[in-house]
């Protein structure tokens, strides 16, 4: 029993540290204009304020709610919200408190266990779902449960809930986050992690956006459509089943099944942190870095290659090494378009709805043009490739200094790999979008030339931006250094001045789109617009040319002034 008392007293006391060092325990400070007590009591009574404001709004809504979905089918489906929520940000929780905090290491020599530290760690993470599902649940089952007339067991059950859920969903989370960390090795890294992390939030979001335009169709009730929806998918869940059998029918045999099924979840949990937990955690520590010793026989093949593309495969495999540039040099370069293309395709949207097809000449050049001086502001704006360019190569580059080699193959390796990266995700991109368009008769084929308009403007618009970028990092590049993730994670002022130029070019695509409609609206002859499009389309190209090749020259001359200030 002491044994028991002294491991649960120091896992409250490391709780305790821990809210204090997240600063999240920190209820009026003792620099707060008043004490951390009365802060703590005000706060206290604003949940109590709150929870009750939004019982007694269940409690007076709750006729006009039963005629559309029954008490049972709210309840049933709350409870579902609140595990689906609970089980989302825990993930997202679960993550960052074992996986990814920074205290580990220091943790471990500490008078703790592993078990001890997981157990205050989730502790942690467990506040928010907690209160959350504490204020939500209870607040509205009692409030509608008083009003319907439902039983204790109704009440209990809704207590008893609001706790056990959070519960479930934490455990739920843990077990598949230590299952996945120790089973894929290469999801321990911490930049491939976060991808996932936002590629899950991305699925998460269309398929809340699939879900809702379902609903929509199904008829004017959607609220009510969802709540039925949710009710039978709950039945699915196993604790929300039983809890909501108990809750109606007052049987305690479905609460101890309900209680039951927490419990198992939660010792797996137990089970899977306590055999795969410390070793991963400890192994993720720091992004590491692939390396592999040089063959003879790929040291003679650079020998006999050139100078140009020697340089070039070393930027090649001095940036594929790292995971945090192949996710924050690479991904973002070829998601972006999803963050314009899924609005319009799964959105209610109402854009372009009766646009005239396929668009005429002078509109397709008018759409090409803008796409094209879109596309680059995204595709270079979220890499960050060109802007650590010089910066990569740390102490390195004091011995990359001394060798004999020229100064302009060297900064244009790195200029060439950033431009074949983001012409990729933009170049390439127009000319498929392009090729599509052609395909499903959004322009005809006599307007296929304004693909390659589009195609050459993002090509030139790309060579400005990464020149710029590169001399941006040649000023003042960071070449003292102990870990690339400090800078391989950042954007640069450059890449924000960039992206919003991007938002505004989206903004006149999307007008280009909506051509027609003003065409069609000032009686202008299509003829004739064609005409001023093309004539605005040479300038556009004409100018972006001479600029790039006059920054091209400039960027290279300046860069070498600038690199060589750094003995």
């Amino acid at each position: 029993m002491s044994k028991t008392s002294s491991g649960f007293s120091k896992v409250w006391k490391l709780i305790s540290v821990l809210q204090k060092c997240n600063g999240s325990g920190v209820i009026g400070s003792k620099d707060a204009l008043i004490s951390p007590m009365v802060a703590k009591v005000l706060a206290a009574i604003g949940l109590v304020l709150l929870t009750g404001a939004i019982g007694l709004a269940a409690f007076f809504t709750e006729p006009l709610v039963a005629q559309a979905v029954s008490v049972t089918d709210v309840t049933k489906s709350l409870m579902l919200i609140m595990l689906l929520l609970s089980f989302i940000l825990s993930v997202k929780n679960v993550v960052t408190v074992l996986y990814t905090s920074d205290d580990i290491s220091a943790l471990m020599p500490l008078p703790f266990s592993a078990n001890q530290i997981v157990a205050a760690k989730l502790a942690v993470t467990l506040r928010f779902p907690l209160g959350l599902s504490l204020i939500v649940i209870n607040s509205v089952c009692i409030g509608f449960g008083l009003r319907a007339g439902m039983g204790a067991a109704f009440l209990i059950g809704a207590v008893l809930a609001s706790v056990l859920i959070p519960v479930t969903g934490l455990a739920v989370s843990a077990l598949l986050v230590v299952v996945v960390f120790r089973v894929f090795g290469f999801i321990r890294n911490r930049d491939i992690m976060v991808a996932i992390g936002g590629l899950f939030t991305l699925a998460i979001t269309i398929a809340y956006i699939i879900i809702s335009n379902t609903l929509n169709k199904n008829g004017s009730s959607g609220a009510a459509a969802a709540l039925s929806t949710f009710a039978t998918v709950s039945d699915g869940f196993p604790n929300i089943s039983f809890m909501s059998r108990f809750m109606a029918e007052g049987n305690v045999l479905w609460l101890l099944l309900s209680i039951a099924v927490t419990l198992a979840v939660t010792a797996l949990a137990a089970l899977a942190v306590k055999l795969f937990y410390l070793s991963t955690a400890l192994a993720m520590q720091s992004t590491g870095t692939g390396k592999r010793a040089v063959s003879k026989g790929e040291l003679s093949g650079r020998k006999n290659a050139g100078a140009g593309k020697t340089l070039f495969s070393y930027e090649s495999k001095n940036t594929r090494r790292n995971p945090a540039y192949l996710v924050y040099g690479f991904a973002m370069t070829f998601i972006w378009p999803l963050l314009f293309i899924l609005p319009f395709v799964l959105g209610n949207s109402s854009f372009g709805e009766g646009l005239s097809l396929p668009l005429e000449p002078g509109s397709s050049l008018l759409c090409a043009l803008t796409l094209g001086l879109t596309a680059p502001c995204f595709a270079c704006g979220f890499n960050n490739l060109a802007v650590t360019a010089f910066t990569r190569e740390g102490s390195s580059f004091y011995a990359l200094k001394t060798m004999p080699m020229d100064f302009k193959a060297y900064y244009n390796s790195k200029r060439n790999f950033s431009m074949l990266v983001c012409s990729l995700g933009s170049v390439l991109y127009i000319l498929v979008l392009g090729i599509v368009c052609l395909v499903m008769g959004f322009i005809t084929p006599q307007s296929g030339w304004t693909i390659l308009v589009g195609a050459v403007i993002a090509f030139l618009g790309n060579s400005i931006i990464i020149n710029c970028m590169l001399l941006k990092n040649a000023k003042k590049p960071q070449l003292d250094w102990d870990s690339e993730t400090e800078f391989s994670r950042k954007l640069t002022w450059v890449n924000v001045v960039v992206i919003v130029i991007g938002v505004a070019m989206v903004i006149a695509f999307m007008l280009s789109i909506l051509s027609p409609f003003i065409i069609k609206n000032m009686g202008i002859d299509d003829g004739l617009l064609l005409t001023v499009i093309a004539v605005v389309a040479f300038v556009v190209a004409a100018v972006l040319f001479v600029t790039a090749f006059a920054v091209n020259r400039f960027a290279v001359k300046k860069a070498e002034q600038y690199l060589l200030r750094h003995e």
